[in-house]
């Protein structure tokens, strides 16, 4: 889709036709299927287009993030187990949420919209003046997006049986009167699209390198996934190892993969690509990720609204030669246990924070008075005892030595506390060297007077200005995967990394979800490991040792490797697990896993219902074939 995009990017500088303009109207479908669609060449290359372009952006940002915009997957990470928003995230978590919620109807129309225009591209081709074989291949190509957005709407508001309707020819969208088919007709719809897509002899088996469109690869693997949702785990099975066979594999070094000059690999399957010029056809993911000094060329100053949950940081398994282990705390800080027993007992999570105060000293000589004095401030606010636990010679080593030797993926995915990063001036001038630290006295870049080495010459020259999140009293995760290094990015709003929705590692880890419920553990454990491989991690039997344990491992190494690519959150609900593993922990948290009066987000459970989303009020209102969802008071 780089080369699709290139295409929209120059329609709109040069204003080249008004059919481009059309295709991204927010209601397409009657422009699709316009009279002056489909007549041309041109105009039928311009509406698969508009298709393809309906995978942007699908998350209402609002409440989410600070600003009231259509951002991208990585939106969906804050609602999973992996991470969390800085808002009240449109009372989605909260026991007020109900079907007049707007974030159920934008992703209703968002979804719906994707269906809307391939079914309008699908009608369009057939009577188009181009070859056969092209009409043929473009078909194809429509049907696995179609797929793609009946795959998200019968995982959120289809399952447990409901469906949602099923619309597979043009219509005007006044006439979108049907009702729900069964959750069992919808996954057919999606297996038979991409069997249509799968035999297509004109439909090549892969786009890598190529022009960014879908190919047999995707077809197998969401046909795959279709099998392994609804329990068809030998098919499943078949259609990953398809995958495989369209040439897709594993592309060998974790940590350059998000990187521009490889998103075109061989491991992404389906991704939606973008670009930094013009404006507007890139992500805003550096803005509302990257911690506050992590600017670009064009401006510095991020938000650091979505961030990385403690509870995925502590997945992170610790690597000792061959062997792994679970991360514990208590392994690292001693007194770790009882703190947190004493807080258990008390009814709170304030005194864990007494481990990740920062140093004021540095080779016995004081940081700066105003370091000291924030790091007092925190320090007060806990009883003598906890006190008493801040070891000011020494407090951020020991606290170091806990992300030490862990899972490289947690380095390469996440900032940790005390870790360095790449960031920007004050001007984005130039770039500069930070530390993440807390508590910090000021919001400060590296060329400011009042930052640390500038305030005091006498600091050793390895001693990085702090880093911190945009809310500085904050100490949370920050996500680092997708996220520009100093100047590496034209534009904080415009990053040009492609977003992918289908990765091979994808592929392989369901596929070991697919042979763990057929019993085949060691085939199970042969896909972890050839995942685990390539980020160097050894991969023990012992994790296969039952179909319980293996299962639950999997969906662990799923929640490892995905992190910010908007997967995990889909992943919880197809498996049901949102209750224990998001509403569970009750709060957004701060690194140490306790929050105070900057907590963020409070999570309510409501019951069960809240795995099938409700049809929006507003579609009951409008089309009274629909039937309200069970267990959701309209």
């Amino acid at each position: 889709m780089k080369n699709i995009f290139k295409i929209f990017a120059c329609a709109a500088v040069l204003g080249m036709t008004t059919s481009c303009t059309d295709i991204l109207d927010t209601a397409p479908s009657n422009q699709l299927s316009s009279n002056n669609m489909w007549t041309t060449e041109e105009s039928v290359d311009q509406g698969v287009i508009g298709v393809y372009y309906s995978l942007q952006r699908p998350f209402p940002g609002s409440g989410f993030i600070g600003a009231s915009s259509m951002i991208g997957y990585y939106g969906y990470d804050a609602m999973g187990m992996c991470g969390q928003g800085e808002y009240g995230m449109q009372n989605m978590f909260t026991k007020s949420v109900n079907p007049s919620n707007g974030f159920f109807l934008t992703t209703w129309q968002w979804c719906y919209n994707g269906v809307h225009r391939a079914n309008a591209a699908i009608e369009g081709i057939a009577n188009s003046p181009i070859t056969e074989s092209k009409k043929a291949r473009l078909v194809a190509e429509c049907k696995i997006l179609r797929a793609f957005f009946y795959d998200r709407l019968n995982i959120l508001f289809g399952n447990n049986g409901v469906g949602v309707p099923l619309y597979t020819e043009a219509v005007d969208p006044a006439d979108c009167n049907k009702g729900q088919s069964p959750e069992s007709e919808v996954w057919a719809q999606v297996i038979q699209d991409l069997t249509d897509a799968i035999n297509e002899p004109n439909l090549p088996d892969n786009q890598i390198q190529g022009e960014g469109r879908v190919g047999k690869g995707a077809a197998y693997a969401l046909r795959g996934k279709a099998y392994l949702i609804t329990k068809e785990y030998d098919k499943a099975a078949a259609d990953f190892a398809k995958v495989g066979e369209c040439g897709y594999r594993l592309y060998p070094n974790y940590k350059q993969l998000f990187k521009v000059e490889n998103e075109r690999c061989e491991e992404m399957i389906l991704s939606v690509q973008y670009i930094e010029d013009p404006t507007g056809y890139g992500t805003a993911i550096q803005k509302y990720c990257a911690a506050f000094t992590q600017g670009s060329k064009d401006s510095r100053g991020c938000w650091t609204d979505l961030q990385v949950t403690p509870a995925l940081v502590n997945l992170y398994e610790v690597v000792d030669g061959q062997n792994v282990k679970d991360f514990a705390w208590e392994d690292f800080l001693e007194d770790w246990n009882k703190v947190t027993a004493m807080e258990a007992a008390e009814g709170h999570t304030k005194y864990r924070k007494v481990f990740f105060i920062r140093d004021k000293f540095v080779n016995g000589m004081e940081i700066h008075s105003t370091v000291t004095k924030a790091v007092d401030t925190e320090l007060a606010k806990l009883p003598a005892e906890i006190q008493a636990m801040y070891l000011p010679e020494g407090n951020e080593a020991r606290l170091k030595k806990a992300y030490a030797n862990r899972d490289p993926r947690l380095a390469y995915n996440v900032v940790t506390p005390y870790a360095d990063y790449l960031g920007v001036t004050s001007n984005s001038s130039a770039e500069a060297w930070y530390t993440f630290r807390w508590p910090v006295a000021g919001k400060y870049y590296a060329d400011q007077a009042s930052a640390e080495p500038n305030a005091n010459p006498n600091l050793p020259a390895s001693y990085h200005a702090s880093g911190f999140t945009n809310a500085q009293a904050e100490f949370k995760y920050i996500h680092r995967k997708f996220i520009g290094e100093g100047l590496e990015y034209q534009r904080r709003e415009q990053n040009p990394v492609d977003e992918p929705i289908i990765r091979y590692a994808d592929v392989l880890l369901m596929w070991a979800e697919a042979l763990v419920e057929k019993g085949d553990l060691a085939g199970a454990m042969d896909k972890v490991k050839q995942v685990r491989d390539r980020a160097g991690i050894p991969t023990m039997a012992s994790s296969f040792a039952s179909q319980d344990k293996a299962r639950n491992y999997v969906r662990d190494e799923r929640r490892r490797e995905f992190v910010n690519e908007g997967i995990n959150f889909f992943d919880e609900m197809r498996w049901r697990t949102l209750k224990e593993t998001k509403f569970s922990e009750q709060v957004a948290q701060h690194a140490w896993g306790g929050t105070e009066s900057t907590g963020g987000t409070v999570y309510d459970w409501i019951g069960d219902q809240w795995y099938t989303w409700p049809v929006p009020k507003s579609e009951i209102e409008l089309n009274p074939n629909l039937t309200p969802t069970p267990g959701w008071e309209y």
